[in-house]
């Protein structure tokens, strides 16, 4: 019986070997990987787009709802006036670009047109930044995507695969 698992045992560690030598090495010198924010309110879901094609366009690589190289935080709070968004790009904890908008206007009427206002403001001072940042720290240059490879509501569906 067991001269009959012998050459089972061989073949199997032969398989084992040549899978092993098919692995591809790490490569440091790819892409930058960008963690998106896990779980997004329906505003934020509206405006994670641009936030997203901009970072691909300076040759960052956005990863749904992982960890990366860099960290994005996105939010958008609301008060009974005022509407507040943050979007920043961490390394290691640390804050490396911002963007903040604050934006009022009547409560219950006409609050698209204040969100829009407020992330309009954030994400313009989070754009100049994060051009002046790649530029120095070379992203641009690891082979960016210019256009995303996501529909629209690909934030909306949970079940949507890593893009």
């Amino acid at each position: 019986m067991t001269h009959h698992l012998l050459p089972l045992a061989a073949l199997a560690s032969l398989l084992l070997c040549s899978c092993a030598a098919r692995r591809t090495p790490f490569s440091p010198g790819g892409p930058t990987t960008v963690g998106m924010p896990a779980e997004l309110s329906e505003r934020e879901r509206l405006f994670i787009p641009q936030v997203d094609s901009a970072m691909r366009r300076e040759g960052l690589v956005p990863v749904r709802n992982g960890k990366g190289d860099l960290q994005l935080d996105f939010s958008m709070s609301e008060g009974p006036i005022n509407i507040n968004t943050r979007i920043s790009l961490s390394e290691d904890e640390a804050v490396i670009i911002t963007g903040n908008g604050r934006a009022a206007g009547a409560p219950l009427i006409g609050r698209s047109s204040v969100a829009e206002k407020s992330f309009s403001e954030a994400f313009g001072e989070f754009d100049a930044n994060l051009s002046r940042y790649a530029s120095s720290r070379g992203w641009g240059l690891s082979g960016g995507n210019d256009s995303p490879a996501y529909p629209d509501a690909s934030y909306q569906d949970e079940t949507l695969p890593v893009y």
